[in-house]
């Protein structure tokens, strides 16, 4: 499977690249009404992103990269950032 443009994006903010090619953190607060929360939520359903329903804030939903999600991306994960799924 590979990343759309949208995921793709979404993947590389999560994962703290939006103007480099390091991977710095592994989180994403989305809106529960906005654009962004359908995007997550297909990264979820192909198992290349988790929710962190704990990290939730107000309307936000909070997201984390699976291993299986930086691979789509050609990314690795750092071992610090590298969250296993919690069901």
């Amino acid at each position: 499977m590979l990343l759309t443009h949208n995921e793709m994006m979404l993947t590389r903010r999560a994962l703290g690249m939006e103007h480099g090619n390091t991977v710095s953190r592994n989180h994403l607060a989305v809106h529960a009404d906005g654009h962004d929360i359908e995007v997550a939520q297909r990264l979820a359903g192909k198992g290349w992103a988790v929710r962190d329903p704990a990290r939730d804030f107000g309307a936000m939903r909070v997201f984390r990269i699976t291993t299986e999600g930086a691979k789509a991306l050609g990314k690795r994960l750092p071992a610090a950032l590298d969250l296993a799924p919690t069901a």
